[in-house]
Protein backbone atom coordinates (compact mmCIF):
# COMPACT_ATOMS: atom_id res chain seq x y z
CA UNK A 1 0.00 0.00 0.00
CA UNK A 2 1.31 3.42 -0.93
CA UNK A 3 2.30 6.07 1.61
CA UNK A 4 0.44 9.26 0.83
CA UNK A 5 2.10 12.61 1.44
CA UNK A 6 -0.30 14.67 3.54
CA UNK A 7 -0.81 17.97 5.34
CA UNK A 8 -4.05 18.26 7.29
CA UNK A 9 -3.67 21.68 8.89
CA UNK A 10 -3.37 24.60 6.46
CA UNK A 11 -4.92 28.07 6.26
CA UNK A 12 -5.72 30.02 3.09
CA UNK A 13 -6.90 33.51 2.11
CA UNK A 14 -10.49 32.34 2.62
CA UNK A 15 -9.79 32.28 6.37
CA UNK A 16 -12.06 34.87 8.04
CA UNK A 17 -9.72 35.49 10.97
CA UNK A 18 -6.14 35.56 9.66
CA UNK A 19 -4.58 37.42 6.73
CA UNK A 20 -3.21 34.81 4.30
CA UNK A 21 -1.64 35.66 0.94
CA UNK A 22 -2.51 32.51 -1.05
CA UNK A 23 -5.94 31.12 -1.93
CA UNK A 24 -7.26 27.56 -1.68
CA UNK A 25 -6.68 27.06 -5.41
CA UNK A 26 -3.12 28.39 -5.17
CA UNK A 27 -2.46 26.09 -2.22
CA UNK A 28 -3.63 23.06 -4.17
CA UNK A 29 -1.36 24.00 -7.08
CA UNK A 30 1.58 24.51 -4.72
CA UNK A 31 0.93 21.18 -3.00
CA UNK A 32 0.64 19.32 -6.31
CA UNK A 33 4.04 20.67 -7.38
CA UNK A 34 5.52 19.30 -4.14
CA UNK A 35 4.00 15.85 -4.58
CA UNK A 36 1.22 15.98 -1.97
CA UNK A 37 -1.66 13.53 -2.28
CA UNK A 38 -3.79 14.50 0.75
CA UNK A 39 -4.74 17.97 2.00
CA UNK A 40 -7.22 19.58 4.32
CA UNK A 41 -7.85 23.31 4.41
CA UNK A 42 -8.61 24.09 8.05
CA UNK A 43 -9.54 27.73 8.22
CA UNK A 44 -10.66 29.25 11.51
CA UNK A 45 -14.35 28.66 12.17
CA UNK A 46 -15.13 28.40 8.46
CA UNK A 47 -15.19 25.41 6.11
CA UNK A 48 -13.32 25.98 2.84
CA UNK A 49 -14.46 22.94 0.89
CA UNK A 50 -16.88 22.46 -1.97
CA UNK A 51 -17.31 20.27 -5.01
CA UNK A 52 -15.27 22.60 -7.19
CA UNK A 53 -12.25 22.52 -4.85
CA UNK A 54 -12.63 18.77 -4.34
CA UNK A 55 -12.60 18.16 -8.10
CA UNK A 56 -9.85 20.71 -8.72
CA UNK A 57 -7.65 18.88 -6.20
CA UNK A 58 -8.58 15.43 -7.57
CA UNK A 59 -7.56 16.47 -11.09
CA UNK A 60 -4.12 17.21 -9.62
CA UNK A 61 -3.85 13.90 -7.80
CA UNK A 62 -4.90 15.21 -4.38
CA UNK A 63 -7.61 14.10 -1.95
CA UNK A 64 -9.15 17.19 -0.32
CA UNK A 65 -10.70 16.29 3.04
CA UNK A 66 -13.24 18.74 4.52
CA UNK A 67 -11.84 20.30 7.68
CA UNK A 68 -12.04 23.19 10.11
CA UNK A 69 -10.06 24.66 12.98
CA UNK A 70 -12.93 25.36 15.34
CA UNK A 71 -12.72 27.58 18.41
CA UNK A 72 -14.43 25.76 21.28
CA UNK A 73 -14.31 27.19 24.81
CA UNK A 74 -11.84 29.67 23.32
CA UNK A 75 -9.46 26.85 22.29
CA UNK A 76 -8.60 25.43 18.89
CA UNK A 77 -9.70 21.96 17.77
CA UNK A 78 -9.19 20.37 14.35
CA UNK A 79 -12.27 18.57 13.04
CA UNK A 80 -12.51 16.64 9.77
CA UNK A 81 -15.27 15.06 7.70
CA UNK A 82 -18.01 15.82 10.22
CA UNK A 83 -21.32 17.66 10.29
CA UNK A 84 -19.76 21.05 10.99
CA UNK A 85 -23.14 22.67 11.58
CA UNK A 86 -23.40 20.61 14.78
CA UNK A 87 -20.25 22.05 16.38
CA UNK A 88 -20.98 23.48 19.81
CA UNK A 89 -18.51 26.28 20.54
CA UNK A 90 -19.34 26.34 24.24
CA UNK A 91 -17.91 23.04 25.47
CA UNK A 92 -15.04 20.82 24.37
CA UNK A 93 -16.93 17.88 25.84
CA UNK A 94 -19.57 18.38 23.10
CA UNK A 95 -17.10 16.85 20.64
CA UNK A 96 -18.53 13.53 21.74
CA UNK A 97 -21.51 14.14 19.46
CA UNK A 98 -19.19 14.47 16.43
CA UNK A 99 -17.00 11.47 17.18
CA UNK A 100 -17.73 8.51 14.89
CA UNK A 101 -16.05 6.20 12.39
CA UNK A 102 -16.33 8.78 9.58
CA UNK A 103 -14.88 11.80 11.41
CA UNK A 104 -11.45 12.70 12.75
CA UNK A 105 -10.82 14.96 15.77
CA UNK A 106 -7.26 16.20 16.37
CA UNK A 107 -5.67 18.27 19.12
CA UNK A 108 -3.59 21.00 17.44
CA UNK A 109 -0.49 22.40 19.20
CA UNK A 110 -2.07 21.49 22.58
CA UNK A 111 0.74 22.72 24.83
CA UNK A 112 2.03 25.72 22.92
CA UNK A 113 2.21 29.01 24.87
CA UNK A 114 -0.96 30.41 23.34
CA UNK A 115 -4.36 31.37 24.69
CA UNK A 116 -5.98 29.15 22.05
CA UNK A 117 -4.02 26.00 22.94
CA UNK A 118 -6.08 23.28 24.60
CA UNK A 119 -3.60 22.67 27.43
CA UNK A 120 -5.55 21.25 30.42
CA UNK A 121 -8.69 20.77 28.33
CA UNK A 122 -6.77 18.30 26.16
CA UNK A 123 -5.93 16.01 29.07
CA UNK A 124 -9.38 16.41 30.59
CA UNK A 125 -11.08 15.38 27.33
CA UNK A 126 -8.39 13.16 25.86
CA UNK A 127 -10.85 10.32 25.18
CA UNK A 128 -12.56 12.55 22.57
CA UNK A 129 -9.45 12.98 20.40
CA UNK A 130 -8.40 10.61 17.62
CA UNK A 131 -4.90 12.05 17.14
CA UNK A 132 -2.45 14.74 18.25
CA UNK A 133 -0.66 17.27 16.07
CA UNK A 134 3.10 17.62 15.78
CA UNK A 135 3.42 21.22 14.63
CA UNK A 136 6.18 22.55 12.40
CA UNK A 137 6.67 25.56 14.69
CA UNK A 138 9.73 24.52 16.70
CA UNK A 139 13.51 24.64 16.75
CA UNK A 140 16.17 22.25 18.08
CA UNK A 141 16.08 24.00 21.44
CA UNK A 142 12.46 25.23 21.59
CA UNK A 143 9.92 22.47 21.07
CA UNK A 144 6.48 22.61 22.65
CA UNK A 145 5.52 19.41 20.79
CA UNK A 146 7.39 17.21 23.25
CA UNK A 147 4.75 17.19 25.97
CA UNK A 148 2.04 16.42 23.41
CA UNK A 149 4.12 13.51 22.07
CA UNK A 150 4.60 12.11 25.56
CA UNK A 151 0.90 12.22 26.40
CA UNK A 152 -0.07 10.83 22.98
CA UNK A 153 2.23 7.86 23.55
CA UNK A 154 0.85 7.32 27.05
CA UNK A 155 -2.71 7.20 25.71
CA UNK A 156 -1.91 5.35 22.47
CA UNK A 157 -2.94 8.25 20.24
CA UNK A 158 -1.43 8.62 16.76
CA UNK A 159 0.61 11.74 15.95
CA UNK A 160 0.24 13.62 12.67
CA UNK A 161 2.76 16.11 11.31
CA UNK A 162 1.38 19.36 9.90
CA UNK A 163 2.58 22.75 8.73
CA UNK A 164 -0.29 24.81 10.20
CA UNK A 165 0.72 27.09 7.34
CA UNK A 166 -0.32 30.73 7.34
CA UNK A 167 2.59 31.67 5.05
CA UNK A 168 4.13 29.93 2.05
CA UNK A 169 7.43 29.53 3.90
CA UNK A 170 5.70 27.31 6.48
CA UNK A 171 4.24 24.85 3.99
CA UNK A 172 6.25 21.65 3.42
CA UNK A 173 8.29 22.11 6.62
CA UNK A 174 6.47 19.30 8.45
CA UNK A 175 4.06 16.78 6.96
CA UNK A 176 2.80 13.20 7.27
CA UNK A 177 3.16 10.02 5.28
CA UNK A 178 -0.06 8.01 5.61
CA UNK A 179 -0.25 4.39 4.52
CA UNK A 180 -3.70 4.27 2.97
CA UNK A 181 -5.72 3.75 -0.18
CA UNK A 182 -6.44 6.88 -2.22
CA UNK A 183 -9.78 7.70 -0.58
CA UNK A 184 -10.76 10.17 2.18
CA UNK A 185 -12.24 7.56 4.52
CA UNK A 186 -9.27 5.26 4.03
CA UNK A 187 -6.96 8.11 5.06
CA UNK A 188 -8.97 8.78 8.23
CA UNK A 189 -9.04 5.09 9.13
CA UNK A 190 -5.29 4.78 8.54
CA UNK A 191 -4.55 7.67 10.89
CA UNK A 192 -6.68 6.10 13.61
CA UNK A 193 -4.77 2.84 13.10
CA UNK A 194 -1.41 4.62 13.58
CA UNK A 195 -0.41 4.09 9.94
CA UNK A 196 1.16 7.53 9.83
CA UNK A 197 4.74 8.76 9.89
CA UNK A 198 5.81 12.31 10.74
CA UNK A 199 8.39 13.91 8.45
CA UNK A 200 9.89 17.03 10.02
CA UNK A 201 12.94 19.21 10.42
CA UNK A 202 13.31 21.93 13.06
CA UNK A 203 13.19 25.54 11.98
CA UNK A 204 16.13 27.81 12.51
CA UNK A 205 15.58 30.41 15.21
CA UNK A 206 15.71 33.15 12.56
CA UNK A 207 13.03 31.40 10.44
CA UNK A 208 10.78 30.91 13.47
CA UNK A 209 11.20 34.56 14.43
CA UNK A 210 10.46 35.74 10.89
CA UNK A 211 7.27 33.65 10.71
CA UNK A 212 6.08 34.94 14.07
CA UNK A 213 6.81 38.58 13.22
CA UNK A 214 5.15 38.34 9.80
CA UNK A 215 2.03 36.78 11.30
CA UNK A 216 1.89 39.44 14.00
CA UNK A 217 2.32 42.26 11.48
CA UNK A 218 -0.35 40.91 9.12
CA UNK A 219 -2.97 40.18 11.78
CA UNK A 220 -2.33 42.87 14.36
CA UNK A 221 -1.56 45.77 12.02
CA UNK A 222 -2.57 45.18 8.39
CA UNK A 223 -5.76 43.22 9.01
CA UNK A 224 -6.90 45.53 11.82
CA UNK A 225 -6.43 48.54 9.55
CA UNK A 226 -8.39 46.80 6.79
CA UNK A 227 -11.16 45.91 9.23
CA UNK A 228 -11.38 49.45 10.57
CA UNK A 229 -11.51 50.78 7.02
CA UNK A 230 -14.28 48.31 6.22
CA UNK A 231 -16.24 49.28 9.31
CA UNK A 232 -16.02 52.93 8.33
CA UNK A 233 -17.75 52.02 5.08
CA UNK A 234 -20.44 50.14 6.94
CA UNK A 235 -19.21 46.70 5.94
CA UNK A 236 -17.57 43.81 7.71
CA UNK A 237 -14.54 42.10 6.18
CA UNK A 238 -14.60 39.07 8.46
CA UNK A 239 -17.36 36.72 9.38
CA UNK A 240 -17.16 33.78 11.75
CA UNK A 241 -19.29 30.96 10.52
CA UNK A 242 -19.63 27.21 10.24
CA UNK A 243 -20.87 26.52 6.78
Amino acid sequence: MKKLKADLHIHTSEDPEDLIKYSAVQLIDMAADLGYQVLSITNHNAVTWNNYLRDYAKERGIILIPGIEATIEGRHVLIYNADFSQIDRNKVSSLASLKNSQSLIVAPHPFFPSTVALRGLFKKNIHLFDAVEFSHFYTKNINFNQKAKKIANQHDLPIIGTSDAHQRIQFHSTYSLIEAEFHPQAVIEAIKQHKVEVVTNPLSLSALTKILCTMGWRNEVVKRCQTLRGHSKGSFLTKKTFR
